[in-house]
């Protein structure tokens, strides 16, 4: 019997490029689906970058407005109360703060060991804003040997209307006083008034003011 060889080699040729197409086909399957797609790593990267840098950017522009509000804030105040302590000072000069300590009232005591008192006051307000003022009342017994006098504080809100303040009194009467009590001389009492403003919670030392000192004629019949 004859061999083909012309059909042998045939098949063999056939049979090489279908495994060798085969082993190539997976290799190269294999190979693709391993590698490394740089460019999509490279792009991932930029753009988480780039998303970064909007975050910051947003950041940034939201610090910037926050921090001008502020400054515009800031600055109003300032020029509020700029505008309220020159209205302050304006009013301070021209209002006659004496007049607007009214007469005070005073008296004995039961049993003739102590006087007592009361001082009113109606201070109109002074700038734009309140305020109010701390009051110190110094009071001293004319002729008194030796002297009898004691001071008192109290703060008043200004603006606020007539207030009369009763805590006044004056104990441990000298020998001199208590001689024109016996005898039922009158008593003069003076009373000297020195106010500071207090602006936001603070003092401001170069308001401070004395009004003057008032004399008072309390009767001791």
């Amino acid at each position: 019997m004859a061999v083909d060889h012309n059909s042998a080699r045939s098949n063999r040729e056939s049979g090489v490029k279908d495994d060798g197409g085969s082993g190539i086909g997976i290799g190269d399957g294999s190979a693709k689906s391993g590698a490394v797609d740089h460019n999509s790593s490279r792009s991932n990267r930029e753009s988480g970058v780039k998303g970064g840098g909007s975050s910051t950017q947003g950041l940034g522009t939201t610090l910037g407005i926050i921090k001008t509000g502020f400054t515009v804030a800031t600055v109003i105040v300032l020029v509020a109360a700029g505008a309220d302590l020159y209205k302050m000072y304006s009013d301070h000069v021209d209002i006659n703060l004496e007049d607007h300590v009214t007469d005070a009232f005073f008296q004995l005591s039961d049993d003739e060991n102590s006087i007592t008192g009361e001082i009113g006051f109606d201070i109109p307000k002074m700038g734009y804003f309140d305020k109010s003022i701390i009051v110190l009342i110094h009071l001293k017994i004319d002729e008194s040997d030796p002297v009898t006098e004691n001071d008192f504080s109290f703060t008043y809100k200004l603006g606020s209307g007539e207030k009369r303040y009763d805590k006044f009194e004056l104990n441990k009467l000298d020998p001199v006083t208590k001689d024109k009590i016996d005898k039922e001389v009158p008593l003069d009492i003076e009373y000297t008034t020195t106010i500071t403003i207090v602006y936001l919670g603070v003092e401001l030392g170069p308001t401070t003011s004395e009004l003057g000192t008032k004399v008072t004629r309390m009767q001791t019949a």
